[in-house]
């Protein structure tokens, strides 16, 4: 009898040991995960607010509106169909220093776009600003 009831006590001190461990993982994250969303939204809303919107004149993709619509266009396409995608959002224009063979030569100006899922980066896409052309660099 004294065999049984010291296994009952272990297994309800693994219980209680689990508990705590859950209750704590748990806790850390109800703390940290309203943090990273507050600091990427945050984010995005000052890069929004530092300037005007980017464009380039005379090209065939000017805006950043036409870059993103293009990128995330792409992103669907390859990925089989619509996904749940956050955000789509222009980083930068890049003056490209090499050629990229079907897609670039040297000195060809592209749109950096980074596309999120939940709460990672999902896919990074450069767009031709004169062909529309996507290359995809993630994934």
């Amino acid at each position: 009898m004294r065999h049984g009831k010291r296994a009952v006590d272990l297994r309800a001190r693994w219980r209680n040991t689990l508990r705590v461990g859950v209750s704590v993982l748990v806790l850390v994250m109800a703390v940290s995960l309203p943090r990273i969303a507050e600091s990427t939204s945050g984010q995005r809303v000052v890069k929004k607010s530092t300037g005007a919107p980017l464009r380039i004149k005379g090209a065939k993709v000017s805006t950043e509106d036409q870059a993103e619509k293009l990128a995330t266009e792409a992103y669907f396409k390859r990925m089989g169909g619509k996904r749940a995608i956050q955000t789509a959002k222009v980083v930068s224009i890049l003056r490209l220093d090499t050629e990229i063979k079907g897609f670039s030569r040297k000195g060809d100006q592209v749109w950096d776009v980074r596309i999120y899922g939940a709460r990672e980066l999902s896919a990074l896409i450069w767009v031709h600003s004169e062909t529309a052309a996507t290359k995809f660099l993630v994934p």
